[in-house]
């Protein structure tokens, strides 16, 4: 073969093997395209990689294993093929801020601050500047006071994903990827997990959560389920879940995309059941992330809705006149160009939420707002180590504000994402007081207060100032009781309550001494009963009314209320017995229950002036316990019925009567 012929083949040869390899190396490039499209960023991962072996000059290839990565939280090679673009002087200006935030995400703070100054001089005007400047200032802020939570992990954590816990009455209700009854469900592409499923749970020593089982099955689909809300007043969950329609078959939107959807559920003889979907969910958009307030009638929601501020906003929609409002954004204060997620309120009334966009640690950072009339004007990050420089997201708080759960991908986790049991051990409040004369009012010095936790341990003492004042500062999420002694006055006590107070917020309390009145004894039973078997003595009877189908306490039952209850501080060794009954008109459970309520509100409020509870017993009977022949089916006037409809409130003392009684004090008697 002669020498130019050669060298033509091999040429050709050489170029047939370039054109092949080129349209290999575009179609792994177009298939990779397509799986990051679909969502599916752990395949896309796998064929980006293979075409940057083949090909490592291409820095679109390495600009989207950057993005791949991100996606999925791994945040490390984030870093690595951002920093090759860098290096090889290849690098956009958004390279550039995603590459500040992936080092503040990886805890290289210094550096992530340099590399933030670079972007402000190539964007200027970019308002995610303002909330990322002065790092390591603000870094240092946060981590000032790294004992002010106890954070550690929950035993059920898995290699897999387990978030948003959720309280329900005395359980927890939280996502997860575990498989169920050890079958694995379907894989979410995503990142190659299986989808989430809901589980309930009872919460155990030291916050762990025990006794696990699948939550509301009726209301599950094959795709992920969750995170979840509870309506604090009723039985009604509210659920995230993807757009699943009839026959579990996912919907899309015009993207193409599977977006999230609220559902609403209720409780039916036990079972949860499917109530319905949130009238503002789209196929087009998501909505997610659902709390609601303390009132039961707000709902917070995070949603990508057209006209928004950013990725994610949060909003709020009011359930009134039946019908849910238009939503409506909560604003700048809140949402960001970035996204923002997990609300939650709070028993105390304060706001919770996780974002990326208001510059913190790093990732989703957990920050907590008060609200001004149904508007926020500020937020405060909650600090390390609640957050960290991963992400940290569904912070909830049980009702005594010093305790509750949070989810992460933080470093040393077991899984993806962990759930964390979250304990405050300081809430300072703060309860002031005065002390009075119950006859003159006036304010009385030195009289010795004693501060009780509710396991009667006496944490303080003090005696009031010359103007009967006193302080305390306790810790919020307990109850306490205030006792009160002074010569020649009667002790007295009153209980109060820290659950609504915010940190640094106080409580004020009235003390009212009554002076000693020497008696010859005490007033003669009106009769004697027995109770238990043991003998008591009635001292006082009285039967009070409610307006019609209300247990709402009356004027003209707490001016009778408060005759009793001055004559209980009186005679510390009296009693109270409250019974509740109702006629025969209407359902008997409702009867029944309309009784209890009564009875309740009667104990509460004596409960409220100040008594010892263990000083009451209270029952409704409904219609049990009827004078007369009225019973279901019986035509009766209305004279008759009314008779059975009684609220009896006696003073008694337990034992049998002896010795002279004296005059009766109190006005009341």
């Amino acid at each position: 073969m002669r020498p130019v012929t050669r060298k033509i083949i091999l040429t050709s040869f050489f170029f047939l093997l370039l054109c092949s390899f080129t349209l290999a190396q575009k179609i792994t490039i177009r298939l990779a395209d397509k799986s990051y499209s679909d969502f599916a960023f752990v395949e896309a991962i796998g064929l980006y990689e293979f075409a940057y072996e083949k090909n490592p000059e291409d820095t679109y290839v390495i600009r989207q294993l950057a993005k791949a990565n991100q996606k999925i939280g791994h945040t490390e090679a984030v870093e690595k093929w951002l920093k090759l673009l860098i290096d090889r002087g290849d690098e956009s200006p958004e390279d550039v801020f995603s590459y500040s935030q992936v080092l503040k995400s990886n805890g290289r703070y210094q550096e992530a601050e340099k590399w933030l100054a670079r972007y402000a001089q190539l964007k200027p005007g970019d308002e995610r500047i303002d909330s990322q400047t002065s790092l390591l200032e603000q870094i240092r802020l946060l981590h000032r006071d790294s004992t002010r939570y106890k954070i550690r992990p929950v035993s059920l954590n898995t290699d897999g994903a387990e978030l948003g816990v959720a309280f329900y009455r005395d359980q927890l209700v939280f996502s997860s990827t575990k498989a169920v009854n050890g079958v694995p469900g379907l894989k979410y592409k995503w990142n190659e997990l299986p989808y989430l499923n809901l589980f309930i749970g009872d919460r155990g020593p030291n916050g762990d959560i025990l006794n696990v089982e699948k939550f509301a099955p009726k209301l599950e689909t094959s795709y992920h389920d969750g995170p979840v809300a509870f309506d604090p007043y009723r039985d009604r969950v509210y659920i995230t879940r993807n757009n699943v329609g009839k026959g579990h078959n996912v919907s899309k939107g015009k993207d193409g995309e599977v977006n999230l959807k609220i559902l609403f559920g209720g409780k039916e003889q036990g079972e949860w059941e499917y109530r319905g979907e949130f009238v503002f969910n789209s196929d087009d958009y998501s909505t997610g992330h659902p709390a609601v307030d303390t009132t039961g009638n707000v709902l917070y929601f995070v949603s990508d809705m057209p006209g928004g501020y950013g990725g994610t906003d949060i909003y709020r929609s009011e359930f009134s006149g039946g019908y849910w409002t238009e939503p409506e954004n909560l604003g700048p204060a809140i949402n960001t160009s970035g996204n923002e997620l997990s609300p939650f309120v709070s028993y105390d009334g304060l706001f919770y939420f996780s974002s990326d966009g208001h510059g913190g640690l790093g990732g989703l950072d957990v920050y907590v707002a008060v609200p001004e009339n149904e508007t926020f004007h500020s937020v405060e990050n909650m600090g390390y180590p609640l957050n960290s420089p991963k992400d940290d997201f569904s912070f909830v708080l049980d009702k005594t504000g010093t305790a509750g759960y949070l989810s992460s991908n933080r470093k040393g986790g077991r899984g993806n994402d962990d759930i964390y049991y979250v304990r405050i051990p300081s809430v300072p409040v703060f309860i002031r007081g005065v002390v009075n004369d119950m006859l003159t009012g006036q304010p009385l010095a030195d009289a010795k207060i004693s501060l009780v936790n509710p396991f009667a341990d006496t944490l303080s003492t003090q005696l009031t100032s010359a103007d009967g004042m006193f302080q305390f500062e306790v810790n919020k999420g307990l109850s306490y009781t205030i006792q009160g002694q002074k010569e020649y006055y009667i002790k007295n006590k009153v209980e109060l309550g820290t659950l609504k107070l915010r940190e640094g917020e106080e409580t004020t309390v009235q003390l009212l001494l009554e002076r000693e009145v020497l008696e010859e004894g005490e007033p003669e039973p009106l009769y004697m009963e027995t109770e238990n078997g043991e003998p008591l003595q009635v001292l006082s009877e009285d039967d009070v009314q409610f307006y019609n189908d209300s247990w709402v306490i009356n004027s003209e039952i707490a001016h009778t209320m408060d005759g009793l209850i001055d004559y209980l501080v009186q005679f510390p060794d009296v009693e109270i017995r409250i019974e509740s009954h109702t006629d025969s008109r209407g359902d008997d459970q409702e009867n029944l229950l309309l009784s209890k309520r009564r009875a309740k509100a009667i104990f509460n409020y004596i409960v409220w002036k100040g008594i010892n509870p263990l000083r009451i017993v209270y029952k409704g009977y409904g219609e049990t316990r009827l004078l007369n022949h009225c019973d279901d089916g019986v035509d009766c006037p209305e004279a008759d019925h009314a008779a059975n409809i009684r609220n009896i409130v006696k003073v008694v003392k337990k034992g049998e009567y002896q010795g002279v009684r004296a005059k009766r004090s109190i006005s009341h008697f």
